[in-house]
């Protein structure tokens, strides 16, 4: 039976996770989107500050006798920034007892830094993936240049390296990590990438952070929901194929002889119409009231803090600025209209709150009668009423 809709609530849930960016960009391209539903891969410098975390908290095992201490060693490894984003050093913390006290210890084992050689340009090999996946005519480049950025040394250049296997095992581990992060795309750059999509929809969150959305259908063809349905999809397939570790259990009970938590949750985006029902439109008249109040407070915010950057020595900039807080007032004022048509009744925009106002009057005040033109225009600005 076909019923009609005023528009779609979207639900999605992004969870941890990766998957490689050529593969999830043609499953875009599989399923007709384009590469704005599919974010960038991460610069090769942001992929370095990140894959370090790889190595940090990192057990190792612990060693029954070591010379100073009383008891065993438990070791982990740890890294701190020597210079945050681009040098870190990778240590082993020690604890135990010693002198029969609790005691713990750092040893500096080597440092990382990201150093392109001088012959290879990392935004240029990082332009050539992001396209290869989108362009027939580039050709995917290589990672063996890539892992070259990564430069590892030993904390000093005099020191002795103790465990050679540690250390390459460590090291292994790093720029494995490194590649993968260069070349994937993970749940936090996806979070952001789902928002970004829903909004260019004419989506409107419901709470924020809460991961309900409301896309409205302007139009009785209502040309979004195959978007939304394609785009359904591209993310449940990170849900079902992106690298969490999960492990599949044959047994009821766990090794504590409880019960397992047998709920496993993953990325999905789920596409449901809003039905043209009067209760179902009170309940998005509800919800759309405190998304677009929200709209409405930061337009005036931001209209304040542009009111404090007047200057009587740049008052054709400051006019062009002006003329883009007009426009986006209109705007704000036609999605509002908008919005009161398809959920069938007005949706009231709040007051300016008290402190905003105060400090509004206060400076068109100090801006004075000699720019009566500039203080006409905010105050109208501020004003949001259809004309």
């Amino acid at each position: 039976m076909e019923v009609a809709v005023k528009g779609h609530l979207v639900l999605y849930s992004v969870v941890g996770g990766r998957i490689n960016y050529g593969e999830y960009s043609q499953e875009a391209q599989r399923l007709s989107l384009g590469r704005a539903y599919v974010p960038s891969p991460r610069r090769p410098k942001d992929a370095f500050a990140i894959s370090k975390d790889v190595l940090q908290n990192m057990s190792l095992p612990t060693l029954d006798e070591m010379e100073g201490w009383d008891s065993a060693v438990q070791r982990k490894v740890v890294v701190k920034p020597l210079k945050k984003g681009n040098e870190y050093a990778v240590q082993i913390e020690l604890s135990g007892r010693s002198r029969q006290r609790r005691h713990k210890e750092v040893q500096n084992l080597f440092r990382i830094s990201f150093v392109p050689p001088e012959d290879f340009n990392p935004t240029a090999w990082w332009e050539s993936y992001s396209n290869s996946f989108w362009d027939e005519e580039i050709e995917e480049p290589g990672v063996t240049d890539l892992r070259s950025c990564v430069s590892m040394d030993t904390y000093w250049e005099d020191q002795e390296i103790d465990d050679p296997m540690l250390m390459v095992q460590l090291q292994t581990a790093l720029l494995n990590e490194f590649v993968a992060v260069a070349t994937s795309i993970d749940s936090t750059m996806l979070r952001s990438a789902v928002r970004s999509t829903l909004t260019s929809l004419g989506g409107i969150p419901f709470k924020s952070g809460a991961g309900s959305w409301f896309i409205p259908s302007y139009t009785e063809e209502n040309p979004h929901l195959e978007t939304l349905e394609n785009y359904s999809d591209l993310l449940n397939y990170f849900g079902n194929r992106n690298t969490l570790n999960r492990t599949d259990h044959n047994t009821w009970y766990d090794e504590t002889g409880k019960p397992r938590k047998w709920y496993r949750q993953k990325s999905n985006l789920r596409v449901m119409g809003y039905i043209d029902n009067e209760r179902q439109l009170e309940y998005i008249r509800d919800d759309l009231q405190n998304a677009l109040s929200l709209e409405v407070a930061e337009y005036q915010d931001k209209l304040l803090v542009l009111s404090k950057d007047f200057n009587s020595e740049k008052v054709d900039q400051f006019d062009e600025r002006l003329n883009a807080m007009q426009s986006e007032r209109i705007e704000l004022l036609n999605r509002l209209d908008n919005m009161s048509t398809i959920v069938g009744g007005d949706i009231s925009i709040p007051d300016t709150f008290s402190d905003v106002t105060e400090q509004f009057d206060t400076r068109l005040s100090s801006i004075g009668e000699d720019y009566d033109i500039v203080t006409s225009r905010l105050r109208g600005l501020m004003t949001l009423s259809q004309d």
